[in-house]
């Protein structure tokens, strides 16, 4: 039964499934000084382990509440699962827009890959389009670089959708590219398909074969990619 009890704040531990891995300190600046002024006006959510205590939702507020000096916390108390305790926080974070996309990708790929979700079971908790879903989660096939640009905004995830469309020999130099030079979405979409065209050209293959590849073959490829969730390319042999 949730009930709501006063907890040292020292006895309430971090979230270890907590998805969002940044934290605006200005904003948790602003919140502690509200806090100092008005007290705490939503108690945050936890899980008991054991003599330990677990933050479901509400890590910003124990951090202002910290660091506003105070010593106990209100909260509410739930029993929850390892996999409630993670979806919870996540549905928190996704519904509070507080996630970059590469956190959010991050988070679904563990609910996949930890406790066997599927990507409409995940859908479903978090009100969100499978599709949508499973474009997330093909953002971390990305380099690195790429995924790091998309989680401080450099650039959208609408670019990072083009850039896995590119041989992944390509994706660093043309991130670069879009940094240096500003390149829209559209823009890029159009330098892809002349990319993959004069690859084309070059490998000797008829233009009338390249269509069907991007008319059937890719098709297919994006069906896969949204059912698994990986990267996935088929290859056409010619028969």
């Amino acid at each position: 039964r949730d009930r709501i009890i006063e907890l040292d704040v020292n006895q309430v531990q971090p979230n270890p499934d907590q998805p969002r891995s940044h934290f605006d300190e200005d904003g948790i600046n602003s919140l502690a000084e509200s806090i100092r002024t008005s007290g705490l006006l939503q108690p945050i959510i936890v899980r008991k382990d054991g003599p330990s205590y677990f933050v479901i939702a509400g890590e910003r507020r124990l951090r202002a509440a910290k660091r506003a000096g105070m010593g106990r916390i209100k909260s509410i108390v739930i029993h929850a699962s390892e996999e409630d305790n993670l979806s919870l926080a996540l549905i928190e974070n996704v519904q509070r827009t507080n996630l970059n996309p590469i956190e959010e990708a991050k988070a679904y790929r563990t609910l996949i890959h930890r406790f066997k979700l599927k990507q409409q079971d995940i859908a479903q908790r978090v009100g969100k389009d499978r599709t949508t879903i499973a474009n997330l989660i093909r953002l971390l096939h990305l380099p690195e670089q790429i995924q790091r640009g998309i989680a401080e905004g450099r650039i959208s995830t609408g670019h990072g959708k083009v850039l896995l469309s590119m041989p992944p020999d390509r994706q660093n130099a043309l991130y670069n590219e879009i940094l240096k030079k500003d390149i829209s979405v559209r823009a890029l979409e159009l330098l892809s398909q002349d990319e993959r065209f004069a690859s084309t050209k070059k490998k000797g293959a008829p233009e009338k074969r390249m269509r069907q590849k991007e008319a059937h073959l890719r098709k297919m490829e994006e069906m896969l990619v949204s059912h698994l969730g990986t990267k996935v390319e088929i290859k056409h042999s010619g028969g």
